[in-house]
Order: C-alpha cells, then structure tokens, then sequence
C-alpha cells in the first residue's frame, strides 16, 4: 500500500510502498478515504518539539474509511460499511477502560504517534475504535469526529457539563476551539463568547455561531468587557497560554468551571483569591475523549444538529500531504481543516 512516512530527522513525509499492516483477531482492516491534517501533525514534522517513540512512523489520526476486511471474532462489521476511527489507543483491559474512561488508560496513545496512522491507503485498528458512520454524513466530516470534535466535545459535555441556556466562553479558536463554538451551539448554549489573539480565527468563530468574539491580546481589559454583558457558566481554554487562567476564572458565575485542554510551556501557577471559595468554582483538566463522544457526536451530526462543512478547508490526494502542512503551518488560507484522501 501507498503511504506517507515519517523518518527520524526529515521533516518532511516520504511516500512509499510499504507491506499491508498484518489483520489480527478482534481488529478491523480499513480503506481510509479521508484523514484530518491536525496542528498536532507540524509537532512531528515541520516543528518536531514531539520526539516519537519509533521510527520510521506514518502519521495521520483523525480518520474514516470502508471496512474491507475482520479479523476473526469481528461479526458487527460488514466488507463496504462506512467507519469512523477513534483517534486515541488504549489497553482495552484496565479499570479506566473498562468504565469506559479510555483516555485514562496508563497505557493511553494516538493513531500516528505511538502507532501507524491513516496516511496510508489502509489501516488494521481494533474493533473497539471503529464506529459506523451513516450514508448521509461525508466522509471527510467523519473522519474529523476522531480528534478536531470529539476532544473539545469530551471538554464541554462531560467534563464541563454544559447544559443548555448556559453560557460559554471559549478561549483560543484554532483547530479544536473552532469546533468548541459549534459543539456549544448544537448543545443549545444561550450565550457563547470567543476569544483569541488571531484574527483569522475569529472570524471563524464567528461563522461558526459565537454570538461574541473578542481580541485576547489585553485580556484583562477583554474580560471586564466580557463580563459587563454578564459572567459566564463555563470556560474552555484551548489556547495553552497559563497565564490566561488567572484573568479567565474571575468572570465566572457562582459554581462555574474552567476547564483546561490547550497544554503550553512552564507551569500553572496563581494565587488562590478567596472568590474561588465563595463561589464554588471548579478548575479541571480535560484530555482526548473517551467511546461516550463518539457515538453522540455522529448522532449529532447526523441529525444536522451540528454542521461541519465549515470546517473542511479542501480535501487532498496523498501525494500532496507536504504541500498541505506547510499551508497550516503558514495559515495562509486561514484553514480548519485540510483533508487527505490517500485513495487517490
């Protein structure tokens, strides 16, 4: 099979024939037909600040495809039928994931980091990290379900628990916080705010339904804007800067959460003011996703409650995967999402 491979020192991917990956007992082999490009892939290519465990490594973990083949004990799955892949690995054996808490498995990886990933034509997963995907939802909005949605959908519904007629405040709008505004929106939010230093991405923001959208570069002076229209339930940074958190937390309803996604450089560090006593507050971490997001993300979207056309920038062959990163990596045409389609 055709595939774009990652070798120890080159930036760049190298297109290659490599053999078929091998199709065990419990997995699923995969035609993948679309793959998500992530911010996260420059971290291993044009910037490598992530040094990977192996080399040589084919990346790509945002994907969807068409089963072509199981492995022995696979009989929910038929040759042809439309998947989503999960981007996270996991044991499958521990008590976090056997409650269903996969991304706190001591054992917890990424499709393309820590194994082969789908910038390939295929891919052998377990059957535990495939979802069918309906007719109706295309492929390329499929495949970004994996990462780019359900890790900011994981943030809000479960670990921040947004209920409808809240409001939200999300804090950097790139790749996943883009879709933290759409996933607010289809979860009924009466009142979503955006905040960011880049003004590409809020203007996706505001497309993508913030009712507000505000420059962060002088973030105490944007919050007292903020909260002069009203403090907020819920906030969700995804921007990776610390030093937000000391600003944010001080616009939040009484029992407000503040939770963290974006991981950056140095430490979290501030005085714990005497409010965060009085009223309640709650700051917590979120990473990845878990097998709960996944199925009420395709329901979603399915059910054209949540709409990502917005998000795909432009879909791809395999063959232009370098040209592509380096267009996220520049922003030139202020993308969401580009989308490689390694059948052509």
């Amino acid at each position: 099979m055709r595939a774009a491979v990652l070798e120890r020192g080159n930036p760049e991917l190298q297109i290659q024939e490599v053999p078929d990956p091998n199709l065990g007992p419990g997995e699923v082999r995969i035609a993948v037909e679309a793959c998500g490009i992530c911010g996260s892939d420059l971290h291993i290519t044009l910037h490598p600040i992530i040094r990977l465990k192996e080399y040589p490594r084919i990346p790509g973990h945002e994907s969807a495809g068409k089963v072509l083949e199981c492995g022995p004990g696979v009989t929910d799955l038929q040759p042809g039928q439309r998947v989503v892949i999960s981007a996270g690995t996991s044991c499958g054996k521990c008590p976090a994931c056997l409650a269903g808490k996969e991304n706190r498995c001591p054992q917890v990886g990424v499709l393309g980091f820590d194994r082969d990933g789908a910038f390939a034509e295929q891919i052998v997963v377990e059957r535990r990290n495939v979802y069918p995907l309906p007719e109706g939802v295309p492929m390329e909005q499929g495949a970004i379900l994996a990462d780019a949605v359900s890790t900011p959908y994981h943030a809000i519904r479960f670990v921040g628990e947004l209920q409808a007629n809240q409001s939200v405040l999300i804090a950097g709008c790139g790749g996943l916080g883009i879709h933290g505004v759409m996933i607010a929106r289809a979860l009924g939010a009466a009142r979503i705010i955006a905040v960011d230093i880049d003004q590409g991405a809020l203007s996706n923001a505001d497309r993508a339904g913030a009712h507000e959208v505000y420059d962060a570069r002088e973030l105490k002076r944007t919050m007292q804007k903020i909260r002069d229209k009203g403090d907020v339930d819920l906030m969700v940074d995804f921007s990776g800067v610390y030093a937000n958190a000391e600003y944010l937390i001080r616009g939040l309803n009484p029992g407000g959460k503040y939770v963290m996604v974006g991981l950056g450089k140095g430490t979290l560090g501030f005085s714990m003011p005497p409010y965060m006593i009085y009223k309640e507050l709650s700051i917590r971490g979120a990473y990845g996703s878990d097998s709960r997001s996944m199925p009420e993300l395709i329901e979603l979207l399915a059910g054209g409650r949540l709409d990502l056309s917005l998000s795909i920038t432009s879909r791809h062959p395999l063959s232009e995967i370098n040209r592509y990163l380096k267009k996220l990596d520049s922003r030139e045409e202020n993308p969401i999402r580009y989308i490689i389609e390694p059948q052509k």
